[in-house]
């Protein structure tokens, strides 16, 4: 419009803002609308006209911050007068850069890093407008709703006093009870929660939440030996795996868990499939399989037909915990928890928890975890197929739990005898790993006959 004018413009000016240039959460459309006023001056510079866009930070006297300051209680940032808004434009007229910031630091005295944390936390409490004393310990920041600019203040404290990189959703991460005690000076529990997440980040990242499209997968490069079948792991990835099949010293392939496996509903069908695949990779049986879960049920069949020459089972299935009369939604997701990380802090886990109950339906519930593991892992997670692993991971849950409950009913007080029927011929080549700490068991022998009754396998007398 201007340049239909039939008059020369000896200025054009915008008025941009600081959240365009630097960014800030939640003001996307804000930015993008100034950004496309910055684009028009840059252009007019370009064609030899005029043009000057002048990022602001916050302004006073007029506009959304006259008569507040608590939207800046955590800034680095103070309010620029409008006179000296007037003043600095008088100035920039006369540059030639086309896109300028103008704003107001805080002029910052250096403080001791424990009084600096204790007025930080004390501000938050009122920009947050809650009673410490009485809100829940175990509530984090995120759920009660940080804002972002708090939220960055809390992150520059910390790897200011911590001299380490501290991520926006780490800081959501940490609960009252957390920021109570850094107040009174004590650090201990969120540096251990900081280092926790962190480790369970890296954890998470080593994961691969990608469906496998191959039947079978080659785990390590050595070609000669008798070859070693792992069978699918609970989260369908055999990355977390990758790091013991590099340590032996035979070939180690894994068979996949593929969409085709998926469509199967029952632990009979998924055994089925898996003994007609190793039939046809090793039709005369030269090989040994490990595995855990469901898996664990597949190789003990693999065993009783003589496919294999050895069974190795990774027994975590702990009765006390993989009930299969309980197995509600809240429990089955709570129970894929403890498989995605074992060191995911407990305090993100029960944030997890709690929430689930407010999300309706398995398919809700699954999609928030999806969400909540996405963000807590950040860019690096390869998640492609995240959504439809869980749901896989559910669904063999079910099976085996289904699998369990008829197996034990069908065979009732003849479990022993059966199973010793069974075994008789097969000893010696089935190997039970079970993980557990010697001091807090009451008696070992009773820990491992649980462990075998768990995947229908003999008694130690066979």
């Amino acid at each position: 419009m201007t340049r239909q004018l039939d008059y020369k413009l000896d200025y054009f000016v915008v008025f941009s803002s600081l959240a365009c240039g630097k960014g800030n959460a939640g003001q996307s459309n804000y930015s993008f609308g100034n950004s496309i006023c910055e684009r028009i001056c840059e252009e007019r510079r370009r064609d030899g006209l005029h043009g000057l866009a002048i990022q602001y930070g916050p302004v006073g006297d007029v506009g959304v911050f006259e008569g507040t300051d608590q939207l800046l209680l955590f800034s680095t940032l103070r309010k620029q007068r409008i006179n000296s808004c007037c003043d600095v434009l008088d100035k920039l007229l006369a540059i030639k850069q086309s896109i300028v910031t103008s704003y107001v630091k805080v002029d910052q005295t250096k403080e001791e890093s424990s009084t600096r944390g204790k007025r930080l936390i004390r501000e938050l409490w009122r920009a947050l407008g809650i009673d410490p004393e009485i809100t829940p310990n175990h509530l984090t920041l995120g759920e009660i709703g940080i804002e972002s600019m708090f939220a960055v203040e809390l992150q520059q404290e910390l790897e200011r006093d911590w001299n380490t990189k501290v991520s926006l959703n780490q800081v959501k991460t940490i609960t009252i009870g957390m920021l109570k005690d850094y107040e009174a000076g004590v650090v201990g529990e969120m540096k251990k929660h900081m280092a926790d997440i962190k480790r369970a980040r890296v954890a998470i990242l080593k994961l691969n939440f990608v469906m496998p499209t191959q039947t079978h997968t080659p785990l390590n490069s050595v070609t000669k030996g008798t070859p070693v079948y792992f069978m699918p792991p609970i989260l369908v990835s055999f990355t977390a795996m990758e790091e013991l099949a590099q340590k032996i010293n035979r070939p180690v392939i894994g068979l996949n868990w593929t969409r085709e496996v998926s469509a199967l509903t029952t632990m009979k069908e998924v055994t089925a499939y898996y003994v007609k695949l190793l039939k046809t990779l090793e039709p005369k049986g030269k090989c040994d399989v490990l595995g855990y879960f469901d898996g664990a049920i597949i190789c003990s069949k693999y065993l009783l037909k003589g496919m294999v020459g050895r069974a190795v089972i990774i027994d975590v299935i702990d009765d006390s915990h993989f009930r299969d009369e309980y197995m509600t939604d809240e429990y089955i997701l709570e129970y894929l928890l403890s498989f995605l990380s074992s060191e995911l802090p407990d305090s993100f886990k029960q944030k997890i928890l709690r929430d689930l109950k407010k999300e309706q339906g398995m398919n809700g519930k699954v999609k928030y975890i999806v969400n909540e593991l996405g963000d807590f892992a950040g860019k690096g997670l390869v998640g492609t197929d995240m959504q439809e692993i869980f749901e896989v991971m559910i669904s063999r849950i079910h099976m085996l739990s289904k699998y369990r409950m008829e197996k034990k009913k069908k065979l009732s007080n003849k479990l022993k005898t059966t199973i010793g029927k069974k075994w008789s011929k097969k000893t010696g080549k089935l190997v039970v790993i079970k993980q557990f700490k010697f001091e807090l068991c009451e008696d070992v022998d009773e820990t491992m006959e649980r462990a075998r009754n768990a995947y229908f396998l003999p008694g130690s007398n066979v």
